[in-house]
């Protein structure tokens, strides 16, 4: 499973919404019925006027119930870029304010895929900066709290017989093998059967810490070292 930091952009001109997937840089522009959306107000207005406030809450109200409908499929957290009003309004519905990374201000309608991503890249990465030397810092305070289990095999086996709290892998990683119904007992690729090999345990692990209502944290190659590249903080271990 190749990692990658995965999140939304919403694009607020004055004449319409347009939406984005983001992989790292890379935009991708989702065009159906829902997106890019044409204001009503547009329409509404004669040649020139300027939105009153009421067309910009309704106008907003409504690219964020289209926007909902991405959300609840994929929660994702989201950059807002556009025009100041936009900005402002969208960014203080309360029901969006914990997922919003940042906001950018400016014309970007016409504005490429590509050039949107070198726009929104920098901001994002610094996003990600604070948030690993945070989950950093928790990991460190796990570890002498003994509440963490380090390296795949003891993770993997953690996961279905503990209760979770978080999950910390580094990007890429991935490993092959095969889960021992029964015992939970994870066997490496070079002592399974080609047959019964899973491609990506790592895979396996992320998806039954998600379902036991755990978190992931994804962090750089090699900050993992001393985990060998996974660990887990679990709840209420014995010291």
């Amino acid at each position: 499973m190749q990692m990658s930091i995965h999140y939304y952009v919403l694009v607020l001109s004055d004449r319409n919404a347009r939406l984005y997937e983001g992989f790292r840089e890379k935009l991708i522009d989702i065009q159906n019925a829902k997106f890019p959306y044409a204001f009503p107000s547009q329409a509404e207005s004669a040649a020139g006027m300027v939105r009153t406030e009421p067309q910009v809450q309704e106008d907003m109200l409504k690219t964020d119930k289209r926007f909902e409908h991405y959300f609840n499929q994929d929660p994702l957290q989201l950059v807002l870029l556009g025009e100041e009003q936009n900005l402002t309004t969208f960014a203080a519905f309360k029901n969006r304010q914990k997922i919003i990374i940042g906001t950018i201000e400016g014309d970007y309608d016409a504005t490429s895929p590509q050039d949107l991503g070198k726009i929104v890249w920098p901001l994002i990465k610094e996003t990600i900066a604070g948030k690993n030397r945070n989950a950093l810092r928790e990991l460190a305070a796990a570890s002498k709290a003994n509440q963490v289990v380090s390296g795949i095999e003891a993770v993997e086996y953690a996961v279905t017989t503990e209760p979770c709290a978080t999950l910390f892998v580094e990007e890429n990683y991935q490993v092959k093998g095969d889960i021992i119904s029964g015992s939970h007992s994870l066997v490496l690729a070079e002592h399974v059967k080609l047959w019964d090999i899973i491609d990506d345990v790592v895979d396996l692990v992320i998806e039954k810490v998600l379902k036991m209502g755990g978190s992931v944290i994804f962090l750089n190659n090699g900050t993992l070292a001393k985990h060998d590249r996974i660990a887990l903080i679990v709840q209420n271990r014995e010291n």
